[in-house]
């Protein structure tokens, strides 16, 4: 095996995915040399012990995180004419699902302390056109969606919560995604419950939203319509075809029973880091007392971004900078967002975040060379 580029990597997800050959192995095997009858079968497992692992009701999977977030604002009924209130600090993925829709996105200021939404600056935003919030569990740290979820319902909003980042996290006690109308969790390789290739899935303990994700997910037919042979579709709505593709289902099936062994870890390197850095030029990531985050990376404050990132780099750490610039200053918005020219901490983080890595498979002298390398370049 090829050495790798960096002494510290962003991940070391394959020596994982090594570790774990023989059950991977035979769960591929199932799906490719099986009774192809048996394929949908194993999504559906996957789906069900998803769904218990962060104590909600329904699990559905999509082909990625991007379509999770579209079909669960299509799912809650989301579309033209309709506001939608988040945040510019995320994935396009955040402000695309919106558009695509043909809602609006409204963006609010996030907090210096967490990077996620400011829940006391949602009120002002509120106007009778608006019909969700949709905030973002950045870098794993969980929004606090409790507060959100007491504003929304007094003003009659849907909450879509975007934690493709978070899984594996807790807020006042519970799973991530138990305070929204539907949540949204990645599984593209980089995240903290990683696959082979990119996949998500969309949960929600709302029957009825459960119910038109199932239908936009598949070809928007109702297989066991009455009357009907088995085998024969009934239509009702235009759906996509975009359900998790089985390999994946079955690579995450085997990796799920690890995640809070992993989730542990990863916050054990993100308190490595957080002592590390103590007394240093450098700011760290504080949270609510209720909330238990995981760490997709661990993301500290730098007024020396530029020249840190290249240090870092340059010494064999994978540091990266994401969603720097914000999403609304991307030359796709020709126009600007409403709210952009009022989000002053998050024009300030922009500057100054830099993600450093919390793969589980990392090492005590890992963490170490990385605090050294931050030390000597400081």
């Amino acid at each position: 095996m090829a050495s790798e580029p960096f002494r510290v990597p962003r991940s070391r997800a394959h020596l994982t995915h090594a570790s774990m050959r023989e059950d991977i192995t035979r769960a591929l095997d199932s799906i490719v040399y099986g009774d192809l009858r048996g394929v949908h079968d194993l999504r559906d497992r996957f789906e069900a012990e998803f769904a218990a692992a962060v104590g909600q009701t329904h699990a559905v999977g999509v082909t990625s995180g991007t379509v999770g977030l579209f079909l669960a604002l299509k799912a809650c009924g989301i579309g033209p004419g309709d506001e939608v209130i988040t945040v510019g600090n995320s994935d396009i993925s955040t402000t695309a699902a919106v558009h695509h829709c043909g809602a609006v996105c409204v963006l609010c200021d996030v907090l210096e302390s967490d990077y996620t939404l400011d829940t006391s600056r949602v009120a002002a935003l509120i106007s009778p056109r608006t019909k969700a919030i949709l905030p973002v569990d950045l870098h794993g740290h969980p929004a606090d969606v409790k507060a959100l979820r007491a504003l929304a319902d007094a003003h009659g909003l849907l909450i879509v919560e975007d934690a493709a980042l978070a899984v594996g996290a807790h807020d006042h006690g519970r799973p991530v995604g138990a305070f929204a109308d539907a949540a949204v969790f990645s599984f593209a390789p980089f995240k903290p419950l990683g696959g082979a290739g990119t996949g998500a899935v969309v949960v929600t303990s709302d029957e009825a939203v459960a119910e038109r994700l199932r239908l936009l997910v598949g070809y928007g037919h109702t297989p066991g319509a009455t009357g009907r042979p088995v085998g024969h579709q009934h239509y009702i709505a235009e759906g996509y075809n975009v359900p998790l593709d089985t390999l994946q289902a079955a690579v995450l099936l085997v990796k799920l029973p690890h995640l809070p062994e992993w989730t542990a870890r990863r916050q054990a390197i993100a308190q490595a880091y957080r002592r590390g850095l103590a007394d240093t030029g450098v700011l760290t990531p504080t949270f609510r007392p209720e909330s238990a985050p995981t760490f997709r990376s661990y993301c500290v404050r730098a007024p020396n971004q530029g020249s840190l990132y290249h240090q870092l780099r340059e010494a064999g750490v994978e540091v990266v900078l994401h969603y720097t610039p914000p999403a609304y200053q991307h030359p796709v918005y020709t126009l600007p967002l409403a709210g952009s020219d009022r989000l002053a901490v998050t024009d300030q983080l922009a500057t100054e975040l830099i993600c450093l890595p919390v793969s589980p498979e990392l090492t005590d002298d890992d963490i170490a060379w990385t605090l050294d390398v931050i030390h000597a370049a400081l």
